[in-house]
């Protein structure tokens, strides 16, 4: 492992001597394009001009031509999700969800902005007719002080296997984008402590006219529930999601409209396979938004939501606690478009929850959400995340509990073949009804190096800790790994 870090640290030497000089010029955003700057080159050259451009710094400013749109990470799921074992997304995922936050009409900020990846190695993908299928697969080693991520949890080496499957149409008209991922985590010394976790995302874009989309979504889910999550205390040991949306947006003058309808169905079994149907809920959402569709910097939003959450499991009984609940959420912020610079939206409001139930308080609480993308020069993005999210529960005396979230994550380009990321999330955690309050820290950095047109060597070490209002809950965890990304 540490012949392993060395050979890291000498690459990135090597590479960033030549690169930071180019920088320290060049690095500035600026008013120009890069494709500009090879074309100006390229001219140059027929007259007569010994102008170069360094190819160290050739093409990493450009992020990839089409966003897949079921890859984008809105709020902030990335980091610090609470209760929920889940790997880090990709620093891209929140760039396409800040492209697809920009109005019906607005522009995205694809261009100009650097994606947090190396682009040396960046995949061409496999045509299949009218799409571009992007296969990549992570394999990692390395080492962790707490294996169950629990209180009293052991050390350990671990594996883990990560493949990442991408759709994109090349429609001249119309998008389709789909997305398969998985990671697996082994740990040899202690496997029952091994995790996995699965999601696939397909989205459909119909441009209907130049002022009217028309757009579908399907997702699933799979993670495990932390060790020392209060809910993880009834043997609930899986979390599936299954989502459905359909939205319709039209611009009519300086208002654009959104009429979207929604379905979340979430499945909770134990390790047997038993299903905890106390908990499988769905919930059904009915809202509109409007969008003040002036072209300006900052555009005005508000939008509202009525919500319907049913549990699978009817009471029939006097001692069990109804948690169907009718309910609504209204929302106003603002959308920024600043151009590559700056771009994303921030909103905030209110959210509530009527249980059926007279014995239990409302799940009522603030909403706060926000996406942003800030690409101070041309080799360093920053983005930061915002979310909140209502989740069920069976806890006796407890209506469900909020989920507040944020991370800040930056990403930087040494040169086209180097690339480093660091990361913060927290997430804070509250039960209505109950005095159970629980917070998640996750701090992260990472490089990557690309070793050939296909190959990278990626090394990640990540610190997290978990403080729970119950008696010997918490823990910390931290772990180093190190490995070789495979793509096409």
């Amino acid at each position: 492992m540490r012949r392993l870090l060395h050979l890291t640290l000498c690459l990135a030497f090597l590479q960033a001597t030549p690169a930071a000089a180019q920088t320290a010029l060049t690095d500035l955003r600026g008013t120009g394009d890069p494709d500009e700057s090879q074309d100006t080159s390229a001219n140059s050259d027929q007259t007569g001009s010994n102008s170069q451009t360094n190819p160290t710094q050739s093409n990493v400013f450009s992020l990839r031509d089409t966003l897949n749109a079921a890859e984008a990470e809105t709020g902030s799921s990335g980091l610090g999700a609470n209760g929920r074992v889940l790997p880090i997304r990709p620093f891209s995922d929140r760039i396409a969800a800040v492209s697809r936050a920009v109005p019906v009409g607005g522009g995205g900020n694809e261009d100009g902005v650097f994606d947090g990846d190396t682009t040396f190695d960046a995949p061409e993908g496999i045509r299949l007719g009218s799409f571009t299928l992007t296969p990549q697969l992570t394999m990692t080693t390395g080492w962790t002080d707490n294996t169950a991520r629990a209180a009293g949890g052991t050390g350990g080496w671990l594996y883990r296997i990560s493949p990442d499957i991408a759709l994109t149409s090349d429609w001249s008209r119309h998008q389709f984008d789909a997305s398969l991922r998985g990671t697996y985590t082994g740990y040899p010394d202690n496997s029952d402590d091994n995790d996995a976790s699965v999601s696939a995302a397909a989205n459909l874009r119909l441009d209907v006219s130049a002022a009217t989309q028309v757009t579908a979504g399907l997702a699933y889910t799979y993670s495990r529930e932390e060790d020392g999550s209060a809910e993880s205390t009834s043997g609930t040991d899986h979390v599936q999601t299954l989502s459905g949306s359909l939205n319709a947006s039209r611009s009519v003058g300086i208002i654009a409209a959104t009429a979207s309808l929604g379905a979340d169905k979430n499945i909770y079994t134990s390790d047997g396979g038993t299903s905890e149907s106390g908990r499988d809920n769905t919930v059904y959402s009915l809202g509109l938004r409007l969008d003040g569709n002036t072209g300006s910097m900052f555009a005005p939003f508000v939008d509202g939501a009525l919500l319907l959450r049913r549990f699978d499991e009817s009471c029939t009984d006097a001692l069990c606690e109804k948690r169907d609940a009718n309910g609504y959420q209204l929302r106003g912020g603002v959308t920024i478009a600043s151009g590559p610079k700056l771009t994303g939206e921030v909103g905030a409001g209110w959210r509530i929850e009527d249980i059926d139930d007279d014995r239990l308080d409302n799940l009522s609480g603030l909403i706060v959400d926000a996406s942003l993308v800030w690409s101070p020069t041309r080799l360093t993005t920053v983005t930061a995340g915002l979310g909140t999210s209502f989740e069920a529960t069976d806890i006796d005396g407890a209506s469900g509990s909020i989920i507040y979230s944020g991370d800040l994550r930056l990403a930087h380009a040494f040169s086209d073949r180097f690339v480093g990321e660091t990361g913060l999330g927290y997430s804070y955690r509250t039960y209505e009804g109950v005095s159970i309050e629980e917070s998640t820290l996750t701090g992260f950095g990472g490089l990557t190096f690309a070793l050939t047109q296909n190959v990278a060597l990626t090394t990640t070490y990540t610190h997290r800790r978990f403080d729970s209002s119950q008696d010997g809950a918490d823990y910390n965890e931290n772990s180093i790994e190190a490995g070789l990304r495979f793509r096409h």
